[in-house]
């Protein structure tokens, strides 16, 4: 899901060679350790037998942004967009934030994402840019902050 969620969001923007490399079995190896993570939050969404969407969280690794807490990924099976499947994830999350005693979130996303507005209809404010480099491409990214955690779960909901 983490792979299909990537090549079709990020076609055009991600190089198309770091698309094309990447592999489902590294990408749950990897999701496996985070899972293993006790500072980490992991939520998931199925259909049926199917996993239709995860988001994941926990301290902030931003350090040049202010906040407590991070969303570290939000994936939604393109064949679920626009069906509340993102917004009931980050509801997850950000009661878990609270109940752990994080303040304020950030997440950081590339610029030209097509589906970045979504954190903006959460209420995310845009207080900063960074960049990410993939295959010798830098690519611009945006860094949007809920000073309340407590503010993103209400709109989440």
């Amino acid at each position: 899901m983490h792979v299909e969620a990537w090549r079709h969001a990020y076609a055009g923007l991600v190089p198309s060679s770091f698309l094309d490399r990447m592999d489902p079995k590294v990408s749950a190896e990897r999701f496996r350790r985070r899972l293993a993570d006790p500072r980490q939050a992991f939520w998931v969404a199925v259909a049926g037998a199917r996993v239709i969407g995860f988001v994941s969280g926990g301290p902030n690794r931003v350090e040049e942004f202010d906040a407590d807490a991070e969303i570290y990924t939000l994936y939604v099976s393109p064949s679920w967009h626009r069906q509340g499947v993102g917004r009931r994830l980050v509801a997850q999350l950000a009661d878990e934030f609270q109940q752990r005693g994080h303040q304020s979130v950030v997440v950081v996303t590339f610029r030209d994402n097509p589906w970045r507005r979504f954190y903006e209809r959460l209420g995310g404010t845009v207080i900063g840019e960074k960049t990410f480099d993939i295959d010798g491409v830098v690519l611009p990214e945006v860094v949007y902050r809920w000073s309340d955690v407590g503010d993103l779960r209400v709109r989440a909901r």
